[in-house]
């Protein structure tokens, strides 16, 4: 089963690693020492699929998170299509998945740039642009992004595609269960 997979994609070894980095506040105790796979399991089984979201947006690579996120957004859309400004910027975020270029980075940008604040497909193409590279244009001094806020917009993207299906919980687990597989096989993989 897919889910058991060895997250080879995963650099991070303990689970307190990914918490520190969400600035969680619960003492993990000896799970802090757990592997990120098995950390992220027993959030799954403890009912907690919202902070196992935000977990896996900061356990993948960005290059991942990103792909994850738009990939779940697009999926997760089809009962509810996005249109106009909406399907533009989930379009320039699966672009840049395609091709991750500064070019298409800095596209995705833009497109988010003409949603309105809360749109699932504003925040995957904010997490595209915040994956690395400059926030800056390019003749002014380079500022690179946080690090963690790529993976922070991601889940949130992944949040709010799922809420909107009216089935919260199905989504999410559907959403979860494609983050699990390319934990473990990349961004090539696909869930079928």
């Amino acid at each position: 089963m897919a889910a058991m997979d060895k997250w080879d994609r995963v650099k991070w070894t303990e689970a307190g690693q990914i918490a520190e980095r969400l600035a969680w506040e619960e003492d993990l105790g000896p799970d802090a020492r757990a592997s990120p796979q098995s950390y992220f399991a027993k959030l799954r089984a403890a009912d907690r699929a919202v902070d196992a979201t935000f977990f896996l947006g900061q356990a993948l690579p960005r290059y991942e998170t990103v792909a994850w996120a738009a990939r779940a957004v697009r999926d997760l859309s089809r009962t509810a299509v996005a249109s106009g400004p909406d399907a533009g910027a989930l379009k320039a975020a699966l672009l840049w998945v395609q091709d991750p270029s500064d070019a298409r980075r800095r596209a995705a940008f833009e497109a988010a740039d003409k949603v309105r604040d809360g749109s699932a497909e504003k925040l995957v193409a904010l997490a595209a642009f915040f994956s690395g590279g400059s926030l800056t244009p390019p003749e002014v001094q380079p500022v690179q992004p946080p690090n963690d806020s790529a993976g922070r917009l991601a889940a949130g993207a992944v949040l709010l595609a799922a809420a909107r299906t009216g089935d919260l919980a199905g989504a999410l687990t559907r959403a979860l269960d494609a983050g699990a597989i390319m934990a473990a096989r990349g961004a090539g993989a696909s869930a079928a």
